[in-house]
């Protein structure tokens, strides 16, 4: 009994052990993903600004 007892802790364990490693990889993976969203909405931003510095600058006679 001693060894079937031994051998579910074992078990019990590695899936503890498992389950562990799972949620560590689903947090790296959304924070990664949560990363590259923002740096995506950063850029756009900037964009946006430098097309509406750039339109400022255009209708007050930069060309010319």
């Amino acid at each position: 009994m001693s060894n079937l007892s031994e051998t579910l802790t074992e078990v019990k364990t590695d899936i503890l052990h498992a389950s562990i490693s799972l949620e560590n990889e689903k947090k790296q993976r959304n924070q990664k993903d949560d990363a590259a969203r923002m740096l995506k909405a950063r850029r756009a931003i900037e964009q946006h600004l430098e097309q509406k510095r750039l339109y400022h600058d255009i209708s007050n006679g930069w060309d010319d």
